[in-house]
């Protein structure tokens, strides 16, 4: 388990918040698989707790930055910040989703339905048994979701990035979700940013018509 692994050389440290406690390296059971981000993509997770967690799990905030994606292999450097200040950075931590190194269940391929399955070679098959929509980073996503003791994973079908999880120990919990990120546009209202400003841009265009129509229509009637 990667809770287990912590701070020992050679082996992935807690790698970023809340999820990283105790996850398996996932790989697919299918060859049918594909990376759904890029090289600059980037995304940021805000950690709560329940209980009381230990000083190695008292996570407050991570981020991951993909720096190179060449056919399924993803290299990523990750930021991690814990509640009493300390920093730790982990540079250039190279995943594979072939052979499923693919980080704390950070990835899965994009794309993933209900019953399609994936391979833990700690714990077996993991079965996708959910579908839904859940707010992250800014914008409702529709998400799929997967349970391997003590953690729920949801990832972002599109993506198949990682962005909420939920870890249950024995005296706390932790609860992670994305905060930030430029894999998607924020929404607003229910609609993509750049969409509602062009609605609104157009509403004021609109109304600026209306008012200066009617305007010419008065100055018409007193002549």
């Amino acid at each position: 388990m990667i809770g287990s692994t912590m701070r020992k050389s050679n082996i992935f440290s807690i790698f970023l918040i809340s999820l990283i406690v105790f996850s398996p390296f996932f790989a697919v059971s299918s060859a049918n698989i594909s990376v759904g981000v890029k090289r600059g993509d980037w995304i940021e997770y805000q950690v709560a707790e329940k209980g009381n967690p230990t000083p190695d799990y008292n996570i407050t905030w991570a981020r991951m930055n993909i720096t190179d994606v060449n056919g399924l292999k993803i290299t990523i450097d990750v930021q991690t910040v814990y509640a009493n200040g300390t920093i730790y950075l982990e540079p250039q931590i190279h995943l594979d989703l072939a052979k499923g190194a693919i980080g704390d269940g950070f990835f899965i391929p994009a794309n993933f339905n209900v019953g399609d399955q994936f391979y833990s070679e700690y714990q077996g098959n993991i079965t996708i048994s959910s579908i839904r929509q859940l707010e992250a980073g800014g914008s409702q996503r529709t998400v799929v979701s997967a349970t391997s003791n003590p953690t729920t994973y949801y990832w972002d079908k599109q993506t198949g990035i990682l962005i909420s999880a939920t870890t249950n120990f024995p005296n706390f919990t932790l609860l992670t979700i994305a905060s930030q990120t430029n894999l998607w546009r924020p929404q607003i209202l229910g609609l993509d940013s750049t969409l509602f400003y062009i609605i609104i841009i157009l509403i004021v265009v609109l109304a600026a018509l209306v008012v200066i129509s009617v305007w010419h229509l008065k100055v018409g009637l007193h002549r």
